[in-house]
């Protein structure tokens, strides 16, 4: 900031500090509101899944998990069939 010799130059001073401070305020609200969005449970929630979820080695083992209890239950059904009969 150049130095203040008038009234003038002390205005403008003043001008320039507010818009600053109208612009430093404007932001810290988008920010508080950007925040806020992340902390509602429904947000907090999906990013917890999509993180479990992010990892290809974690949606891998996941799936071999599910096409292995799948197939527990078919054989399972089809021995129940077979005993029955």
């Amino acid at each position: 900031m150049p130095k203040i010799r008038t009234v003038e130059d002390l205005r403008e001073a003043i001008r320039d500090l507010e818009h600053q401070n109208y612009v430093n305020e404007q932001h810290m609200r988008q920010r508080v509101t950007e925040i806020a969005d992340r902390l509602k449970p429904v947000n907090l929630v999906k990013g917890i899944f999509f993180n479990l979820w992010g990892s290809s080695e974690v949606k891998t083992n996941v799936f071999r998990m599910a096409a292995g209890m799948v197939t527990s239950l078919l054989v399972k059904q089809f021995f129940k069939k077979k005993i029955a009969k």
